[in-house]
């Protein structure tokens, strides 16, 4: 059976499986089913997408998909992947689809699917939707129905919708301070509102990496690679920064030194927040593990209980509403504020710490300096070839080896769930044993990947 779903809805090489034009159409064609209300005569569609190049074939042939299950299909252009739980709502709408490939290059997309509610999609509704186009039968009963064909068409002002939501967030006992901020919109989906935004709300706005041409989504800028935003902050002498990735969903924020503030820093930054507001009423935090010591050791001091699921912002989204937390997020930027979206949103964060910093009336870098972190070494190591079947058991039992030679140091080895990597973390609170050992099983693990 063809594997479609990874960790975070679709996503792969452009015109490579499951991303060609014929699975796509018939991946439509089945979410438009399983996703329909039952009930009524016409069924409601939220398309949008980034700026990559791709997206001018994925956007009609979805479209197309849908249009022929008898579905209406709005069009709403480029927008952050946030943006869609809003537009769902706001427009009754019963299904959403964002099409991206996140934070990844131009030469990738994929598909993002929203149900009724706003939420991703489940992993039984993913699972049936694999099992509808991997069997031939099953696909032609749900294809060849006698619907009346849909109709599509855009809509001009949803990014006005989604705007005045996240301006509706900022509560009004606080005078925001005219803040100095630079952008880096990552050339992608948050390009044109997140500067309109921030001016609206009375910042002194400098925007980089604001012109995409369809190639250039991030590359070497937004929340990939901060380095342009950094140099700008302090070319400028800017309050802060804010860099978003592709979609929108992740930010990873430049305070007025220079220094790149990561998901754990604002997750803590909001911990503080939250507990001194009491808005924290079930004191626990929901992180990967990927997040640093450094954070759940603050969050203990706090009285807070940080609880690790595996990556993808979509595992912490599903602990988060299993058990009614509130918030939530990822190292690299996925910021799920609960009591306002139930998915990571880069600009409602960003608007949400500028009224922070506000509030307590100082600096940026002061405002984050909660913590030290524990020093962390990723690596990133390429699978050439596709493994065999022992490859799983080989790597648990280097880890294994591993830890039992250095109990104090943590390690994470898993297989990218978005490309052909092999991601390693090593992280302890002595640097120079974790260079140490990240180097010993960085050589062992290129070794089986390079042993054929």
């Amino acid at each position: 059976m063809l594997k479609i779903f990874g960790t975070d809805g679709i996503r792969c090489r452009v015109n490579q499986e499951p991303m060609t034009t014929d699975t796509c159409l018939k991946i439509a064609k089945a979410a438009g089913y399983l996703l329909s209300n039952k009930n009524q005569k016409k069924n409601r569609v939220i398309i949008s997408k980034d700026t990559r190049l791709s997206g001018y074939l994925y956007e009609p042939l979805i479209t197309s998909g849908f249009v022929s299950m008898g579905i209406e299909v709005i069009l709403v252009g480029p927008l952050p992947t946030s943006a869609l739980p809003i537009l769902i709502r706001s427009l009754r709408a019963d299904m959403g689809v964002m099409i991206t490939a996140s934070h990844n290059t131009y030469e990738y997309n994929g598909l993002k699917f929203f149900d009724s509610g706003g939420n991703k999609i489940s992993k039984v509704i993913e699972k049936k939707i694999e099992n509808i186009i991997s069997d031939k039968k099953q696909y032609n009963r749900i294809s060849s129905l006698d619907y009346e064909s849909g109709k599509a068409f855009r809509l001009e002002d949803a990014q006005g919708r989604y705007s005045e939501y996240l301006k509706s967030t900022i509560s009004r006992r606080n005078d925001l301070r005219k803040f100095k901020v630079v952008l880096d919109c990552g050339n992608g989906a948050t390009y044109h509102i997140a500067p309109t935004l921030f001016w609206e709300i009375g910042c002194e706005v400098t925007s980089i990496n604001n012109q995409p041409d369809g190639r250039n989504i991030n590359k070497e800028c937004g929340a990939v690679d901060t380095r342009e935003l950094s140099k700008k902050v302090l070319d400028i002498k800017a309050d802060i920064g804010f860099a978003f990735d592709g979609d929108g969903d992740r930010m990873i924020a430049v305070d007025e030194k220079g220094q790149q503030i990561d998901g754990d820093k604002i997750i803590a930054l909001f911990a503080k927040h939250y507990l001194k507001s009491k808005q924290l009423d079930k004191k626990v935090i929901v992180a990967t593990v990927m997040s640093n010591l450094g954070l759940e050791n603050y969050l203990k001091k706090l009285g807070i209980k940080l609880v690790r699921t595996s990556v993808g912002d979509f595992n912490v989204i599903t602990e988060m509403k299993k058990n009614s937390y509130i918030l939530g997020g990822e190292q690299s930027g996925h910021i799920i504020l609960g009591n306002y979206l139930h998915t990571g949103d880069g600009i409602l964060a960003a608007v949400k710490i500028i009224e922070i910093i506000s509030s307590e009336k100082t600096k940026a870098s002061k405002v984050f300096s909660l913590y030290d972190q524990y020093p962390q070494i990723k690596t990133n190591l390429e699978i050439k070839k596709k493994p065999n079947g022992f490859f799983d058991k080989i790597l648990n039992n280097i880890v294994k080896e591993n830890k039992a030679n250095n109990p104090k140091i943590r390690y994470l080895v898993r297989k990218s769930g978005t490309e052909p990597l092999v991601r390693i973390l090593v992280e302890g609170q002595d640097s120079d044993k974790v260079i140490r050992a990240s180097k010993i099983i960085n050589n062992q693990i290129n070794k089986v990947l390079n042993a054929r």
